[in-house]
């Protein structure tokens, strides 16, 4: 499902890159879960130990399902936002 992996304040996160945006995914592992296959879940209270913004964590958290945040392209600021992408957040293809 993942193509790109997007930094957010020195962490990684995967993400899925589609021709007009980013779906980010901010689910981490929940730590209960002792399974082979655990399971993915929303915490917020983990993304800011890790210094996630508060607005992608509130923005995380009014998603449905929670965890999920889409940036959309802007097509007249394509071009401005890929010259800053190593200011603000970097993508790295997975492929």
């Amino acid at each position: 499902m993942y193509n790109v992996v997007v930094t957010i304040n020195n962490t990684h996160w995967p993400a899925y890159r589609k021709s007009r945006g980013t779906l980010v995914d901010l689910r981490l592992f929940d730590p209960t879960d002792r399974s082979s296959k655990p399971r993915l879940v929303f915490r917020s209270d983990a993304l800011h130990e890790l210094g996630i913004p508060e607005k992608l964590v509130e923005a995380a958290a009014e998603s449905d399902p929670q965890g999920f945040i889409l940036f959309e392209d802007l097509p007249d600021q394509t071009f401005q936002v890929e010259g800053c992408t190593n200011q603000l957040t970097s993508e790295q293809s997975t492929k």
